[in-house]
């Protein structure tokens, strides 16, 4: 019998958290996001309902590490085996939270070799550990702040390089980890050091509905789905599916969208203006702008689009090397007051010049440069 968890789009209240979820179900690239609330805000809700509004994926069967079909330069060492195989059977597959506990151990987590195989026959066999099992997943990280520093820091590593990459006493193994990295935590139970915090793209604090309305329709729906949840369940699977239809075609969408070159131009005033360390933000935002107008079915950004993405990019990021605390969503109000854009500006050109080189890096490899 399948477990059912509280439908994804009937949570209330925490529309900002829901629209940067759906943002990183959209373009993947964006990297992931980070959610603080205190407890009882629906954080775990949120998170476990996200396989509802997700796509299904295409794999092989019973393959551990969820590889992408036809994709035969990253296949893993069992799908390598089979892949001249015209029979191998491709299956659908919805996609998992894959939880991370608490006492993870290294072994568990990135992988380890079999120590019974390796006693009794001498032979080297890599035992996938949950970094295997999460690709193409969804990867939480609960209690976040509780976990270890060097194992948010090797998770936060595997997410931007989409590899896991295992050495065990002169052996080493590679094997593809592309997840879309979920954090939550309860700033009451401790901070996260301002390294970590910069490593996640995007940050939504989540805080007690305060609106009498909402705070009755929660008690309603929460009743409703405990009385008779495949009921509850079934009632917003449509709208569920709605969701994943908008996603898919935000998803084709995407690569069309464009941004006034105007716009990026405020967007780096701003972020030198307020000494934002770093350059992560710059990406990010501009990553997450477009994805946004991609949901919205526009082709070109918008303001809006531009405020939303610095808000989930900026508020949690340190200024002047630490010595500062994050900018307020006020401050990137006020930067955008009676901002206009004209539909005639300048579209950003994102073609690049390979000889724009500094002579520190390389000005005078070329005999025509002097």
């Amino acid at each position: 019998m399948k477990y059912l968890r509280f439908p994804f789009m009937s949570i209330i209240g925490q529309e900002e958290a829901s629209l940067a979820i759906i943002l990183n179900i959209i373009n993947p690239q964006i990297g992931g996001i980070l959610i603080s609330g205190t407890k009882g805000t629906g954080k775990s809700s949120l998170v476990y309902g996200i396989p509802q509004i997700c796509p299904e994926i295409q794999v092989y069967a019973n393959c551990r590490y969820n590889c992408i079909v036809g994709d035969f330069e990253n296949l893993c060492p069992d799908c390598q085996k089979i892949k001249e195989v015209n029979h191998t059977l491709i299956v659908n597959k919805e996609i998992e939270v894959v939880n991370i506990p608490l006492n993870i151990s290294e072994d568990n987590l990135f992988g380890k070799i079999d120590v019974e195989q390796l006693l009794k026959d001498g032979t080297r066999h890599f035992v996938p550990g949950i970094l295997a099992k999460a690709n193409r997943q969804i990867l939480y990280l609960d209690e976040v702040n509780l976990l270890p520093d060097h194992i948010i820091d090797s998770l936060l590593d595997v997410s931007a390089s989409a590899y896991n990459v295992v050495e065990r006493d002169g052996f080493s193994i590679k094997h593809k980890s592309n997840f879309l990295l979920i954090g939550t935590m309860n700033k009451e139970e401790g901070e996260l050091r301002p390294q970590i915090l910069d490593r996640f793209p995007m940050f939504v604090n989540l805080e007690t509905v305060k609106n009498p309305e909402e705070r009755l329709e929660i008690i309603k729906r929460n009743t409703a789905f405990e009385n008779n949840p495949e009921e509850f369940y079934h009632k917003y699977k449509k709208i569920n599916d709605l969701m994943k239809i908008s996603i898919v075609n935000a998803r084709d969408l995407l690569p069309e969208v464009t941004i006034n070159e105007y716009l990026v131009k405020k967007i780096l005033a701003f972020l030198i203006e307020y000494n934002i360390d770093g350059h992560r933000a710059d990406l990010v935002i501009l990553k997450t702008a477009k994805t946004y107008a991609a949901l919205e079915e526009k082709r070109i950004v918008e303001l809006k689009h531009i405020i939303m993405a610095m808000k989930f990019s900026l508020l949690h990021r340190t200024r002047e090397g630490g010595l500062k605390k994050p900018v307020n969503f006020s401050d990137i109000e006020n930067w955008f007051k009676n901002e206009k854009v004209l539909d005639s500006e300048k579209i950003l050109n994102t073609d690049i010049n390979p000889e724009n080189i500094s002579l520190f890096k390389g000005g005078l490899v070329s005999p025509t440069k002097k």
